[in-house]
């Protein structure tokens, strides 16, 4: 791949993969209640720290995404984002191995069920993460 035609695809993914996070965690942001109980769901968490995982979560979301887009640490946000990608895809997976179907909570109100799709999406999320991750290292590796 050309470097120019490189660059305009790790330009357009990061911002799409930020804004994926930032429109996410502010539409959780919007109703942390609903937010909460979808995390409840997944019936990962202990019931007393689900209230925290509601609030904090969709901010890192929103605060990565966004500090990936305009650059700053961008290693770093790339770095959150790729494993706050990670842990939804193992939470998703371990909650379909157990044979619940909850509703998603990826986009607060607008999610549907997770399923088979949710964690292909969520895999080429991650899998974007990675490769933008990689693409940045190696641009200060060159300097």
């Amino acid at each position: 791949m050309r470097l120019e035609t490189r660059t305009l695809a790790a330009r357009t993914a990061l911002v799409l993969l930020g804004g994926v996070y930032i429109a996410a965690g502010a539409l959780k942001i919007a109703d942390p209640m609903a937010f909460a109980r979808s995390i409840t769901d997944y019936d990962l968490l202990p019931d007393a720290l689900v209230p925290a995982a509601a609030v904090l979560l969709p901010w890192w979301e929103v605060a990565a995404g966004a500090l990936a887009v305009i650059g700053r640490w961008r290693a770093g946000a790339l770095t959150l984002l790729a494993g706050m990608s990670a842990v939804f895809l193992a939470a998703g997976a371990a909650t379909l191995a157990r044979g619940l179907s909850p509703e998603c909570g990826c986009f607060g109100p607008l999610g549907g069920r997770l399923g088979a799709v949710t964690l292909l999406v969520e895999l080429t999320v991650l899998a974007a993460g990675v490769w933008l991750l990689r693409v940045e290292t190696r641009k200060h590796e060159q300097v």
